[in-house]
């Protein structure tokens, strides 16, 4: 019995095997992902006539050695062991990287950094260097702002160049054509700039247009705007952020202070999606000029200071003073 089980894995894992009808196929093995879910996928894409036996395979001969994330190309019958060799040497076709909302550049370098796109230096450099917008906004002192969110798929060793260059140009193809529907009479870069400030504050889609509407209100009464997001970015400008915003960090000297200087800050402090973008360039009509979070995610909005101040009390002060209250009487003794 078990010259015959060892006999059936060993033709399980090398007779080869081709079960997806396309000349070519791209299975994506994506950073986290349980190597069980991975075989999974690959058996249901053809690939793999059965996930188990790889999975033996790699538990017991493979022990200790890890899957590679990547998109991988198959066009031709290859045996179990060889697609296990193909997962654990990580011989990609394309390598995904994804970029969310809301990230800043500095934070967009260090994610291609770490999948082998480039050193953190590179791409600080790159970014800086505002050549690659300069038609589009001229007042850009960087690419902030202008590096697309979205997933991209390079073949490994694509220098960081070629990857930003991509990014921009996907800025362009996914807002150039809204460019002519502002509405606000901002200019595109700080339509931008704009947008920036609401990824980073607003988490529910429908609030996009609400929070933008806030800011421009509050840039045509010539009010500052008292964003803190500007304040964390002038932070890590000045490389003092620790994580956590401070009193004292509103006095920072940076024009992105928005505490401290009136108007908009001189350009992006992320790198905005569809959403926000949008926001910015056509908001939603309103007469607010205060919102304050409501910890579900959601903002209540205001029109007076005085409006502000009660949604303050309640939303923030007395929110704090019932969570100290409910982990007291947790901690009492009964």
């Amino acid at each position: 019995m078990a010259a015959g089980g060892g006999y059936f894995l060993w033709r399980a894992l090398t007779s080869p095997y081709k079960g997806y009808p396309q000349p070519v196929k791209d299975v994506e093995v994506r950073k986290g992902q349980r190597t069980a879910i991975i075989l999974r996928h690959l058996r249901e894409a053809g690939v793999l006539r059965d996930e188990y036996v790889p999975l033996i395979y790699i538990k017991v001969v493979r022990h200790g050695e890890s899957i590679k994330a990547g998109i991988y190309e198959f066009s031709r019958p290859v045996t179990a062991a060889d697609v296990v060799e193909k997962l654990i040497r990580g011989d990609v076709a394309l390598k995904s990287v994804t970029i969310r909302e809301g990230l800043d550049r500095f934070s967009i370098g260090r994610l291609f950094a770490a999948d082998g796109f480039g050193k953190p230096a590179d791409w600080d450099r790159l970014t800086a260097d505002p050549e690659l917008v300069r038609d589009l906004a001229p007042q850009a002192q960087t690419l902030e702002g202008y590096l697309f969110p979205d997933t991209y798929k390079f073949s490994p060793g694509t220098p960081p160049q070629t990857i930003v260059h991509a990014m921009v140009q996907n800025f362009r193809k996914h807002f150039g054509p809204q460019m002519g529907y502002i509405t606000t009479g901002l200019n595109l870069h700080q339509t931008v700039t704009l947008a920036s400030i609401v990824e980073s504050e607003a988490k529910l889609p429908a609030e996009r247009p609400l929070v933008a509407s806030v800011y421009l209100n509050r840039l045509n009464r010539h009010m500052l705007l008292g964003a803190d997001p500007t304040v964390i970015y002038a932070l890590k400008l000045a490389n003092r952020w620790s994580g956590n915003i401070h009193k004292v960090d509103l006095q920072i000297d940076s024009p992105y202070n928005t505490y401290r200087y009136p108007g908009l800050p001189p350009g992006p402090i992320a790198n905005a999606g569809m959403a926000s973008l949008q926001a910015a360039a056509a908001p939603t009509k309103t007469a607010f000029l205060y919102f304050v979070a409501r910890h579900d995610g959601s903002h209540a909005f205001a029109t007076t200071i005085d409006e502000h101040n009660r949604n303050v009390q309640q939303f923030q002060v007395q929110w704090y003073r019932d969570q100290r209250a409910a982990a007291a009487a947790s901690t009492a003794p009964k």
